[in-house]
C-alpha cells in the first residue's frame, strides 16, 4: 500500500482517495475515523475529542474551583471523574480518590492499544516457541488497554543499531511470549486422567 500525502484538516468527501493498492491486491486495513468540528468562521476542523478535552480541562481546573471558592484554584486540581455506580459514605473522600485520566487520554489509550494488539500478535508469533496467533490474541484481548500499553512501553525505541537496546527488546518480547504461553496453560481446561 502506497503512503498518501497528509491530508488537510477537513472532512472527507465522496470520491476522496484514502488509500491506494495495486490492482487485485488485498490489503487488510484498519480505520480509526476522526470526528472533527468546524470552528465557526474558519476552515479549521480540529479533532472534536481534543477540543472537548481542552474545554473540560479548563472547566475542571479553572472555572469550577473559582466559582466554588471565589479565589485562585488550589492544588491538586479536581479529579476528572470518580465512581458513581456505588454509594459512598464520604463523597469528599470518593472525589479525592477519583481518576485523573481524562476522557481524551482514555480515548488515546484505547486507540493505541487497539492498533498495538494486532502488531504484537504478529511479532510475538514469530518468536521460537510461541503459542498460536489465536492464543496470543486471546491473551492480549483479556488484558485491559492500560495493561497492553504497559507491556508495549517496556520496549525501547531504537533509531540506530544499538546492541544493548536490541537485546533488551528481545528479552522483553521473550517475556511477552512467556506470558502468552502461561495464559494459554491457565485457560486450557483441566484434562482428567
Amino acid at each position: 500500500m502506497r503512503e498518501l500525502a497528509p491530508r488537510p484538516e477537513e472532512p472527507l468527501r465522496v470520491g476522496d482517495i484514502i488509500a491506494e493498492t495495486p490492482l487485485g491486491t488485498k490489503v487488510p486495513v484498519t480505520l480509526f475515523p476522526t470526528v472533527g468540528i468546524n470552528r465557526p468562521g474558519t476552515n479549521r476542523w480540529p479533532v472534536l475529542i481534543q477540543e472537548l478535552d481542552e474545554i473540560a480541562y479548563w472547566v475542571r481546573t479553572q472555572a469550577v474551583p473559582r466559582l466554588i471558592t471565589d479565589s485562585e484554584p488550589s492544588e491538586p486540581a479536581f479529579p476528572t471523574r470518580y465512581e458513581i455506580s456505588v454509594g459512598h459514605e464520604d463523597e469528599r473522600r470518593a472525589i479525592c480518590a477519583g481518576s485523573t485520566t481524562t476522557a481524551g487520554e482514555r480515548y488515546t489509550q484505547r486507540l493505541t492499544a487497539a492498533s498495538a494488539r494486532p502488531d504484537l500478535v504478529d511479532i510475538i508469533s514469530q518468536i521460537d516457541g510461541s503459542p498460536s496467533c489465536q492464543q496470543i490474541a486471546a491473551w492480549l484481548d483479556h488484558l485491559s488497554d492500560e495493561e497492553v500499553l504497559e507491556r508495549l512501553n517496556r520496549l525501547q525505541v531504537t533509531f540506530n543499531y544499538n546492541p544493548g537496546l536490541m537485546l533488551h527488546n528481545i528479552e522483553v518480547m521473550n517475556g511477552l511470549r512467556d506470558e502468552a504461553l502461561a495464559f494459554g496453560r491457565e485457560a486450557q481446561p483441566a484434562v482428567e486422567r
